[in-house]
C-alpha cells in the first residue's frame, strides 16, 4: 500500500478519515440534541470533549497524509 500522492490509497485513506470524522461529529450532535433538554454533567462534559478530540484525530489524520 503506497501512501504517494499519485496512489488511489493516499485518496482513499484521506477520504475514509474524513467519513469517520463526519460520522463522529453526527454522533456528537445527536448526543448534544438528546441532553440540551437536560442538566448537563461533568460527564456529559467529558463525553463531549473526548468526541471532540477524537474528531480532531481524524482530522489530524487527514492534514498528515496531504503534508507527505
Amino acid at each position: 500500500m503506497s501512501s504517494r500522492p499519485d496512489s488511489p490509497w493516499y485518496y482513499a485513506n484521506a477520504f475514509y478519515a474524513l467519513v469517520r470524522a463526519h460520522g463522529k461529529l453526527h454522533q456528537l450532535l445527536r448526543f448534544v440534541g438528546r441532553i440540551e433538554l437536560f442538566q448537563k454533567s461533568e460527564f456529559d462534559n467529558e463525553q463531549i470533549l473526548e468526541t471532540l478530540d477524537d474528531i480532531e484525530g481524524e482530522l489530524d489524520s487527514v492534514r498528515h497524509s496531504i503534508d507527505e
